[in-house]
């Protein structure tokens, strides 16, 4: 690691902080989780992986982009984030996509979309289009039948 991300790293950690301080990618997806855009980026700049997990599967992007958090959201795509990768193991789980769409996060979409968001991705009988579509979000609906959306 070189000293300047050692020092941002090190920056990271609240005063008091003791020795039961988590990795970089544990606090990745906690700062995702909590909406904290700037930290996020801090961590990706500092080499936390952008693909990191929960023991549970849940995705960095995945909290970002349910919450609508659309400077995480371009930051950790642009770290290397898979836009298609579902919230648990391999294509099992919802994808962020698809968490946009539930939350009605216009932005957030597009920017999956322009970063290669499989429109018609399908996850346990759900797609991006049938989310917004049972969530009202009619502009949403919109985007992704522009963007392609067949189902």
């Amino acid at each position: 690691m070189s000293i300047k991300k050692l020092v941002i790293a090190l920056s990271l950690l609240p005063v008091g902080f003791t020795a039961c301080v988590p990795d970089m990618d544990t606090q990745l997806v906690q700062a995702s989780r909590k909406g904290q855009s700037g930290r996020v980026r801090a961590l990706l700049e500092a080499g936390a992986d952008a693909g990191a997990t929960t023991p549970q599967g849940f995705t960095a992007l995945v909290y970002s982009a349910s919450q609508g958090d659309a400077e995480s959201v371009k930051a950790l795509v642009e770290a290397g984030a898979q836009v298609d990768r579902g919230h648990r193991q391999a294509d099992r789980g919802l994808t962020a996509l698809i968490y946009s769409a539930r939350g009605g996060h216009l932005l957030t979409a597009r920017i999956l979309l322009e970063k290669g968001a499989d429109v018609n991705a399908e996850r346990n009988g759900m797609t991006a289009l049938k989310m917004a579509t049972s969530q009202g979000h009619d502009e949403m609906v919109r985007l992704f039948q522009e963007a392609g959306a067949t189902h």
